[in-house]
């Protein structure tokens, strides 16, 4: 009997406490700060509900389109390139140059650049030395050099030549010799003859050319043509 009076006990104890747990909410404790009641408070998403969703790109709406005849902005347009003229010659400068090389004396040509009003001097550039010549000065006329030579020959001097053109026409050649002491020898011997040889340097390939001073507006190249020169070349008045 004991025994069942303490079991209802137990049992009634244990409802008790399992409603005490269910009915009682902690008390909260006064922290002292006082809230306005007109500032929103924050909720969270679940309490909120429903939200607007955020705007898609159907939702935003274009601009409409600018009208044509709104005024456009004027582009400047860009400035035109301007060339670097050259200096202008000065005027009235004489004009200096040179025609060559001929391989002969350019007498014509230098007859034609004189009658262009032309001041012209001639040139010449020595060609390489190869040896020495020994021969006689030209003589007054053809007969005369043939008679030289004859006698040339009747003295034992068989090696020569009668020169018929060029500025030792009608002299007579009596040898060409690489060393200067040879030819000395040479015209040593036909002076002792009686013969009036000489000794020249033997120079190949000699070179002329025409400098000229001209007034302004000599057309140097228009005369290289008109003179048949091989070049033209400025040089300084």
């Amino acid at each position: 009997m004991f025994a069942r009076m303490l079991l209802v006990w137990l049992l009634v104890m244990n409802l008790g406490v399992l409603a005490w747990w269910a009915l009682h909410r902690p008390a909260v404790a006064d922290s002292g700060v006082r809230v306005d009641a007109s500032i929103p408070r924050l909720q969270l998403l679940e309490e909120a509900g429903d939200l607007p969703l955020p705007a898609t790109e159907a939702d935003v709406q274009t601009p409409p389109p600018m009208s044509q005849d709104l005024p456009q902005p004027e582009i400047p347009e860009p400035l035109p390139e301007v060339a670097e003229a050259a200096p202008p010659a000065a005027p009235g400068r004489p004009v200096c140059a040179s025609f060559g090389p001929f391989t002969e004396t350019p007498e014509q040509a230098a007859a034609s650049l004189r009658s262009a009003g032309a001041k012209v001097k001639l040139r010449q550039e020595p060609g390489s030395h190869r040896g020495y010549n020994v021969q006689l000065p030209p003589l007054a006329s053809a007969a005369e050099a043939n008679a030289m030579a004859a006698r040339l020959r009747a003295a034992g001097f068989n090696d020569l030549v009668v020169i018929k053109q060029g500025e030792q026409q009608n002299g007579i050649a009596l040898g060409r010799f690489g060393s200067e002491e040879n030819a000395r020898r040479h015209q040593a011997a036909l002076r002792a003859k009686g013969f009036r040889a000489q000794l020249l340097p033997n120079a190949s390939g000699s070179r002329f050319w025409l400098d000229v001073e001209a007034p302004a507006g000599f057309n140097a190249a228009a005369q290289r043509r008109a003179i048949n020169a091989p070049g033209v070349q400025n040089i300084r008045c």
